[in-house]
């Protein structure tokens, strides 16, 4: 959330990646954002956009009027779509700014003329009138931020981006983009159209890594606040060296460790005890386990493949593949040192991956990027909801034993945890032993430990 990155003293956290996306703009350049899942680009560019931020900043893109354009808001995956979106947002940008008149009622004009077009033709043009009118009449600088842009560019009419071009072009003084996207943008779409486009971004892409030690700390504090816990200095490095600076990891672990702290303060000792439990509970935590899958489902195969390398004993990866991850801060360190994965619990995540695609290996297995459950390489019947977040937690901690407690946490949550009893346990574990084993009556995989718990083993 972009209140978030605003420190209880005004001031703002990534200060340092935001003045790099703010030299391109000064040099009215347009900028792509590039980052992992949930690494934490929509809150960035929002603080961008802050009236707040935008009186902290220096340079020419001070008097800059920045619009931010949130595709998910789009009414349709099209040109229209599009276009509707950035005129909707830019309308409701200049509400906040004294402009004439004259120019509210023309951007309106276009809008509406835009979602209710005479003909096809009619939809670029009404954009074009109404953003020109825009551009014409401000004298001053519109950065259009353009956030989870990943499915826009691959997917709408390349046209769009031939007339975005276009306009960037001719207000080359007062028109410039910033994108943010998982991948970088030429990894996106092959296409002679759309590449000049994207050739606007070619030298003036940034990755932007994981939260450092200071701001991840006072984001860890706000958390700490809202769910009404203490969090000391011990408790905050804990969090930093599981999670890695990683938004999205960083909330899930203070979601667990905040479970077991509570409000009161704690001696070292007792610190030491909790952070042994939440070690334990953080890796099969549903919360961290979604976030891993993110992060792997937006890898392609050899950046896939150079990390189950990096933590097989004797592996090794390719050397431009290393490159790229170290670019995108899945990697840490020189890239002639020994590299580390950036999270403990990523690091986790690929070690469970990689023992269970080695070669000979039987059981149960889950692909993380489409949820598919196989056994012995046959796909089995579809899971409910229940049965696969049972199935996640017991795969998430494979040949250890997890309880009762720690069933209901995973599969319905803390609010259920006195209304959940054995017996509805047993006939969610037996329904999905019905699908996962060859022979139910016998399991090999999902055994029962009676009156400790539940296991999942990786082959008989």
């Amino acid at each position: 959330m972009p209140d978030r990155m605003v420190r209880s003293d005004g001031s703002f956290m990534r200060g340092d990646e935001a003045q790099v996306v703010l030299q391109y703009l000064n040099a009215l350049e347009s900028c792509s954002v590039v980052g992992i899942s949930n690494i934490g680009k929509s809150a960035f560019l929002r603080m961008l956009c802050l009236p707040q931020f935008q009186a902290q900043r220096s340079g020419p893109s001070r008097e800059a009027i920045f619009v931010y354009v949130d595709c998910n808001r789009m009414l349709g995956l099209n040109d229209q779509g599009l276009y509707e979106l950035v005129l909707r947002c830019l309308q409701d940008t200049l509400r906040q700014q004294t402009v004439p008149d004259a120019l509210v009622r023309a951007l309106r004009s276009a809008y509406e003329e835009l979602i209710n077009p005479h003909s096809p033709f009619h939809i670029p043009l009404s954009f074009n009138q109404g953003l020109t009118a825009v551009l014409d009449g401000l004298g001053r600088t519109v950065v259009m931020v353009f956030d989870e842009f990943d499915d826009v560019l691959a997917r709408v009419e390349s046209r769009v981006f031939l007339n975005l071009r276009a306009l960037r072009d001719q207000y080359r003084r007062t028109l410039v983009f910033v994108t943010a996207t998982n991948e970088s943008l030429p990894l996106l779409r092959r296409d002679e159209t759309v590449d000049e486009f994207i050739e606007l971004f070619t030298h003036h892409t940034y990755y932007l890594p994981p939260l450092k030690p200071d701001d991840a700390a006072d984001l860890i504090r706000q958390l700490a606040d809202e769910l009404h816990v203490t969090f000391s200095t011990r408790d905050i490095d804990f969090v930093f060296d599981w999670a890695g600076g990683h938004i999205g990891l960083v909330e899930a672990a203070c979601g667990v460790l905040g479970s077991l702290t509570g409000a009161p303060l704690r001696d070292a000792a007792q610190d030491w005890i909790i952070h042994r439990e939440a070690a334990q509970r953080l890796p099969r935590n549903l919360a961290v386990q979604t976030e891993c899958i993110k992060i792997w489902a937006g890898l392609n195969e050899g950046e896939r493949a150079a990390l189950m390398a990096l933590v097989t004993p004797g592996g090794e990866a390719p050397l431009p593949v290393m490159n790229t991850l170290h670019n995108k801060h899945l990697l840490l360190g020189a890239e002639d040192d020994t590299p580390r994965i950036f999270s403990r619990l990523f690091g986790q995540f690929l070690a469970q991956q990689s023992a269970l695609v080695r070669p000979g290996v039987q059981g149960v297995r889950v692909d993380v990027e489409t949820g598919t459950v196989t056994v012995d390489g046959r796909p089995t019947e579809a899971l409910t909801n229940l049965e696969f977040r049972l199935l996640l937690l017991l795969y998430g901690q494979l040949g250890k034993i997890c309880d009762k407690y720690q069933v209901v946490e995973a599969v319905w949550g803390q609010d259920y945890m006195d209304t959940v009893d054995d017996a509805r346990i047993e006939k969610l574990v037996s329904r999905l032993r019905a699908k996962i084993e060859p022979d139910p009556t016998n399991p090999r995989y999902l055994t029962t430990l009676r009156g400790r718990g539940y296991k999942l083993v990786g082959a008989s």
